[in-house]
């Protein structure tokens, strides 16, 4: 549980040269302008975007010598963890177990804009109740912290880029022959050091991890697949299925055979994929509340589902035990995360953003038996898809052109694949025709593409949905007024032909099954309104 201490907005006069900040809880400071640090015998620079994390008693100094204007930000606040429960009381006590190291900094992310917006909104004033202004700022402190870890550089929590990069090529090609010295060679180590770094940085071996990989690989096609063992083993890297059987057993306590009989499991939690569940009739009993784990277009479905964020380890293995809990592989990347989840229960690891939407609920239904369930919810889907994209038939005219982009608070323009932003509902739900350069860049390579302003013309369509942030002065309030002032979108509007969907970025962060179908209404709605409105 976190408690928000202190959000202070400090104005830099332009005059002022030195400020001091007394640290006086776990503290995340961040500026608009970049400045010179120092803190007990600790200097540095603090560059603007940045945020840096503190721990008390501690007194900040910071050192700006051009004469500007500029506002510091700073966040403060406690953790409390559950140490005792009964019927009668739970008892919390001050813990620093999950927090960042004192002097941690984060580098140059796209994460450091959300922080910020955050940080911002934990400023805002507000007048509702205690115990939603508690429950506000716990759950916005959650988020914050979340993205600092995942910002945070030199990584503490999450593995060291060029290990990531290790980790993303294991990942994506474990049916290969794979060894230390290969990988040690893409990566410009020599295989002892990068032993010893992947070790560091990962918690176990490279030899360890691959196995890792590839066990979970073996759960997945065990649940999903009718595949024997030998084609299992040459899919996973192994030369036989007797081999495979062996390693098998050895991490799970079981056989394959066993595993692929065991009863499925009732009692699922997950990370990400709660909307995937939900679309199958299946509640989780526990679930990650990230924003981008669960969209708040499905919160009101999670009656009496654990926060798998808010409850330590600890608690959460002193309740009913859970059967299974289903994970994405990004996890790979957060090691401590894993590890904790492995704690509570098995885990089986699923391909993130590497599947066709349907397909991932295809796998899901398989995994957790319910495979008509999953035929029933695409049925559904594609059922209502196809009157959906009836309706637009009035507002689209042949030949026009739609594409689905997001607007950072720096000015990048996202242009995201169908794994992203309900971009699945516009290019294949809605079967809608894309810019052909978004066809070329996007689509048909299967990536994501990152544009300037400049390049907006290359690839605005007709008819362009624009995911922007719509937390407390976000782009999504007067977001006609806001992109008028910005050259690239200004000459964009002008096109009289051309039509501009604003989304709020809160409800189309997810991607899962439950959130797709209710963000294609949402979509819908939202472009047959503004049409008419304009139409009139």
């Amino acid at each position: 549980m976190l408690v928000l201490t202190n959000a202070s907005v400090i104005p830099w006069e332009a005059a002022q040269q030195t400020g001091f900040i007394s640290i006086e809880s776990p503290s995340l400071v961040t500026c608009t302008a970049t400045v010179n640090f120092q803190y007990g015998q600790v200097h540095g620079v603090l560059h603007k975007g940045q945020t840096l994390f503190l721990y008390p008693p501690c007194s900040l100094e910071l050192i700006h010598t051009p004469a500007s204007a500029f506002t510091v930000y700073h966040i403060g606040f406690l953790e409390y963890g559950l140490t005792k429960e009964s019927h009668e009381k739970r008892v919390y006590e001050l813990t620093s177990e999950n927090l960042p190291a004192h002097g941690a900094k984060t580098g140059a992310s796209s994460q450091g804009f959300r922080i910020l917006a955050i940080i911002q909104e934990l400023t805002d004033k507000r007048s509702g109740s205690i115990q939603t202004e508690e429950a506000r700022s716990h759950f916005l402190l959650c988020e914050l912290l979340e993205l600092f870890r995942l910002a945070v550089k030199p990584a503490t929590e999450m593995v060291d880029s060029v290990i990531r990069d290790a980790l993303y090529y294991i990942n994506h090609h474990y049916g290969d022959h794979l060894t230390r010295e290969d990988i040690a060679r893409m990566t410009g180590f020599n295989a002892s050091y990068f032993s010893r770094f992947f070790q560091k940085q990962v918690g176990r071996s490279f030899q360890a991890h691959l196995t890792r990989v590839r066990m979970d690989k073996a759960k997945q096609y065990l649940l999903s697949t009718q595949a024997t063992l030998k084609e299992i083993a040459l899919l996973v890297g192994y030369a036989d299925g007797l081999y495979l059987s062996r390693k098998f057993k050895q991490s799970t306590g079981i056989s394959p055979s066993e595993y692929r009989l065991q009863p499925r499991a009732r009692r699922i939690a997950t990370v990400q994929y709660t909307g995937d569940l939900l679309a199958l009739g299946v509640q989780p009993v526990a679930a990650s509340f990230l924003p981008w784990a669960l969209s708040p277009l499905i919160q009101d479905e999670l009656h009496d589902v654990i926060d798998l964020d808010e409850h330590g380890v600890e608690e959460l293995l002193r309740a009913e035990p859970i059967d299974l809990i289903i994970a994405p592989d990004y996890l790979y990347y957060l090691p401590h995360k894993l590890e904790q989840l492995e704690r509570i229960s098995q885990v089986i690891v699923l391909p993130w953003n590497q599947l066709d939407r349907l397909e991932t609920v295809r796998l899901i239904g398989r995994i957790v038996g319910r495979e008509q369930a999953a035929e029933d919810w695409i049925e559904h889907y594609t059922t209502r898809a196809r009157t959906e994209s009836d309706r637009l038939k009035d507002f689209i005219k042949p030949g026009e052109t739609v594409g689905l982009y997001e607007l950072w608070e720096d000015g990048t323009i996202c242009i995201w694949n169908a794994t992203a932003r309900a971009a699945y509902n516009v290019y294949y739900g809605l079967h809608l025709t894309p810019h052909p350069n978004i066809l070329r860049d996007v689509l048909e390579p299967d990536n994501h593409q990152y544009i300037e302003e400049d390049q907006l013309t290359e690839y605005a369509a007709d008819h362009m949905f624009l995911v922007l942030p719509a937390h407390e002065g976000g782009l999504y309030h007067d977001s006609a007024d806001k992109l008028s002032e910005r050259p690239g979108w200004h000459k964009v509007m002008n096109n009289g032909n051309r039509r501009i969907y604003p989304l709020q970025l809160e409800q189309f962060w997810c991607n899962d099954a439950l959130s797709l179908e209710k963000q294609l209404e949402l979509m819908v709605e939202i472009l047959i309104r503004e049409n008419s409105v304009k139409d009139r």
